[in-house]
C-alpha cells in the first residue's frame, strides 16, 4: 500500500477514468456528502462516476442526493469500474460478501484497516469532506453551491457542528470558503441536526428512558434491543441520533449505545475528554477517532451490554 499526499491523490485521480465511490452502510452525512462531491467532481472533469451504498440513503439525508443530482447514488456493484472508497475504514463497513481491492482510499479514521494501493489518509480531520475539499482544490476545481453544499454537510455532520475536539482551525477556514459560494448552511443544519421524524423521536425517549449509568456515574449506556427496535419500526439508521443522548449527562466520561445487528450488537462509543474510545474498540476489533468509536460483539444486546460494562468499568475504575 502507499501513502499518499493530497497532491498525489489528486494526480491519480486525473487517470482514473470510470470510478465507483464506495461509502459505508449506514451512511452518515459525511459519507454521503463527501462520497457525492467528490464523484460530482469526478464527474466535471470528464470522468464516468457515481456513488456505491449497500443501504439505502436515509430520507434525512436525501437533500444531499438532490444536491449531487447528476450523480448517480446505486446499491449495484460494478467490477469493471475503479473502485474507490471515501470514509471507509474496513471492509466490515461496506456491507457487501466480497470488498474490492481499492485503487484509492480516502479516509479520516485513525484506524484503518481497508484494503487498497493507495490511502490518502488525515486522521487528524474531523471529517472525510475536509479531505475531499482539499483534493478538489488541488485538481483545480472551482467550487460552486452543489459541491459546497455537499462538502459544507459532510464537515458540519462529523464534526458535530463544529462542535467536536477534532475540529481545527483550517476546518473552520474551509467552511468559511464554502460559505462564500451562497450556501443556506443555516438550513444545512437544520437539517442534519434539528429536524426529527416521529420514530427518531420516539427512540430519543425510549433512550432516555432506557439510560443507565454505571462507575459513579461516570459510563452511560443506553441499549436498544430488537424488540424496541421492531415496536417503532426503527432502523439501524434511526441510531445515530441516539448517539449524543447518554454522553450529554454532568459528569459522564463515556457513554455507549448498543442497537442489534446482523450477527450480533453493533456497539457506538463516545468520550468527552481523556478517555481514547479508538484505542479501546481497537482491541475488539472496531475502530473509529479518539471521541468517537466503534465496535461489534457477537453476543445479544442484553450480553454485549453486560460485557462492555464489565471492560469499561476495568478501565474506568
Amino acid at each position: 500500500m502507499e501513502m499518499l499526499n493530497v497532491d498525489r491523490a489528486a494526480a491519480y485521480l486525473r487517470t482514473a477514468d470510470d470510478c465507483l465511490i464506495y461509502i459505508h452502510t449506514n451512511p452518515d452525512g459525511d459519507a454521503v456528502g463527501s462520497g457525492g462531491a467528490l464523484a460530482l467532481a469526478l464527474r466535471r472533469l470528464g470522468k464516468r462516476a457515481r456513488v456505491f451504498c449497500a443501504d439505502e440513503i436515509p430520507e434525512r439525508l436525501r437533500f444531499l442526493t438532490e444536491a449531487a443530482a447528476d450523480v448517480p447514488f446505486t446499491r449495484t456493484q460494478d467490477a469493471s469500474a475503479t473502485p474507490l472508497s471515501v470514509d471507509v475504514a474496513s471492509a466490515g463497513q461496506l456491507g457487501v460478501p466480497e470488498a474490492p481491492h481499492f485503487a484509492l482510499s480516502i479516509d479520516h479514521h485513525a484506524v484503518n484497516r481497508i484494503g487498497c494501493e493507495r490511502l490518502l489518509l488525515k486522521s487528524d480531520y474531523p471529517a472525510a469532506g475536509e479531505i475531499v475539499y482539499e483534493l478538489l482544490c488541488a485538481l483545480g476545481l472551482p467550487l460552486d453551491r452543489p459541491l459546497a453544499t455537499l462538502l459544507y454537510a459532510a464537515i458540519s455532520s462529523d464534526s458535530g457542528g463544529f462542535r467536536y475536539s477534532s475540529t481545527r482551525p483550517q476546518t473552520h477556514l474551509c467552511a468559511a470558503k464554502l460559505l462564500e459560494t451562497g450556501i443556506d448552511f443555516a438550513k444545512i443544519n437544520r437539517l442534519l441536526f434539528e429536524t426529527k421524524s416521529e420514530v427518531q423521536t420516539a427512540l430519543e425517549k425510549a433512550a432516555y428512558n432506557r439510560l443507565e449509568l454505571h462507575c459513579g456515574g461516570k459510563l452511560a449506556v443506553v441499549a436498544l434491543d430488537e424488540a424496541l427496535m421492531a415496536a417503532l419500526g426503527a432502523s439501524e439508521s434511526y441510531v445515530d441520533c441516539v448517539n449524543q443522548i447518554p454522553r450529554q449527562l454532568a459528569g459522564v466520561e463515556v457513554s455507549a449505545v448498543l442497537r442489534p445487528t446482523a450477527g450480533g450488537t453493533k456497539v457506538s462509543l463516545r468520550s468527552n475528554e481523556c478517555f481514547d474510545v479508538a484505542a479501546f474498540t481497537a482491541a475488539l476489533g472496531g475502530g473509529g477517532h479518539v471521541h468517537a468509536a466503534g465496535c461489534r460483539f457477537a453476543l445479544p444486546v442484553a450480553q454485549a451490554r453486560d460485557e462492555l460494562v464489565r471492560l469499561l468499568s476495568e478501565k474506568l475504575g
